[in-house]
């Protein structure tokens, strides 16, 4: 899986979700005018990060007196002189200058620090390129969940926010400022980020569990891990929709996309819906939906985030019951695909006519992220060809 774009389009927030759900090995690239971010992922957990905005992990190391200059000196001409893959701290290891249990701890506390500089970056592009991490290139072998770098983050930039603001109202001069650090306009984003986010539960033992008793699987992260990569092929529109299709159609019973247009949607193909008479395709991309009035889509477009409920009584939402068969669903999803920025079509989907509750969807959702970026790409090579011909 080879995943980019601008951090514009998918905050790195999201790009998280993505890869730890997905359970990717790789490494992820951030640049912007002002510099480059590097983070290493095994497994889906981060086990390297690096920044141009933050010092070295060597020189860190100096700086708290853990290493002398001349240790960090030899190690880095080792690691030069060899032209090894291995890493300083796997070189200092060997060099029996620190022990295993400091490093671990120095890395991860330099890991916080890099993701917490990282996750300020409103600009830039990204590219997450699928591969796998060998055992020279890091000392972390569990590596740390994203979730954890995200609430941590938010921890510290509260920390800092708080200490600001206790230094402005010990400064006379300044007995009605307001909190101005650097990142402080990234605090609230931050605490909805860490907020929203989750990870596999399926990996996590609660307590008094036994060791041997088998963990929950997750239907839709398992799907996640399988078909992600499949994105990578298609090079048509039509072909991603049914790859969505396909995936929501193994979470629920019914599903439908609609495409978006000016004013209202439209509807563009399905999987599981059964009606009387006629041909079921054909009476699906007859069903138009203004955006202009109160319903589920116009809900989903205006926040454009995810809805998972009980299908609220309105006009239109009357309408699309009766187009489907006339059965009231005990709850439905609705998510947007979006692309650049803007919502391209919507998904909607139900478990009629059993009824079931919907399960698990952040499998799906990170998927039609994914596969929002496959329209784009899609569209772009589109008008590449055109412009050749």
């Amino acid at each position: 899986m080879s995943l980019e774009g601008r951090l514009e389009d998918l905050s790195l927030p999201d790009i998280f979700q993505i890869i730890s759900l997905s359970k990717r090995s790789g490494v992820l690239t951030l640049i912007r005018k002002e510099g480059t971010g590097r983070l290493v992922f095994n497994q889906g957990q981060m086990v390297h990060a690096s920044s141009d905005n933050k010092s070295r992990l060597g020189y860190t190391l100096v700086r708290k007196g853990i290493i002398t200059n001349e240790d960090l000196e030899n190690g880095l001409r080792i690691q030069k002189a060899k032209g090894s893959q291995k890493t300083l701290g796997t070189i200092l290891l060997g060099m029996n200058v620190m022990s295993r249990e400091v490093l671990e701890k120095e890395i991860k506390a330099h890991i916080v620090d890099v993701v917490r500089d990282l996750l300020q970056w409103e600009h830039g592009s990204f590219h997450f390129e699928l591969s796998g991490v060998s055992e020279e290139e890091v000392v972390l072998k569990a590596g740390l969940g994203t979730e954890f770098l995200l609430l941590e983050a938010t921890r510290l930039q509260d920390e800092d926010t708080h200490m600001h603001r206790q230094a402005l109202e010990k400064t006379p001069s300044h007995p009605t400022a307001q909190p101005t650090t650097p990142g402080q306009k990234f605090q609230a984003p931050l605490q909805e980020a860490a907020a929203g986010f989750k990870e596999d539960p399926g990996t996590v033992q609660s307590k008094g569990t036994p060791a041997d008793k088998p963990t929950v699987v997750r239907k839709d992260l398992q799907l996640l891990t399988r078909m992600i990569s499949e994105l990578s092929g298609p090079s048509s529109n039509s072909e991603i929709t049914l790859l969505i299709l396909r995936f929501a159609s193994e979470i629920m019973n019914r599903v439908l996309i609609f495409l978006t247009r000016k004013e209202d949607i439209l509807g563009l193909g399905q999987s599981g819906i059964v009606l009387p008479g006629g041909n079921v395709n054909e009476r699906i991309r007859n069903i138009r939906i203004p955006l202009t009035e109160e319903s589920v889509f116009e809900t989903v477009l205006e926040k454009k985030a995810p809805y998972k409920g009980a299908l609220p009584k309105n006009k239109w939402n009357q309408f699309l019951v009766e187009q489907l068969g006339g059965e009231w669903p005990s709850e439905v999803y609705v998510t947007p695909l979006m692309s650049e920025g803007r919502v391209i079509a919507v998904l909607y989907g139900d478990n009629l006519h059993q009824q079931d509750a919907i399960g698990e969807t952040e499998g799906l959702e990170a998927f039609i992220k994914v596969a929002g970026f496959a329209f784009g790409r899609a569209v772009l090579e589109r008008r590449l060809q055109e412009g050749k011909s």
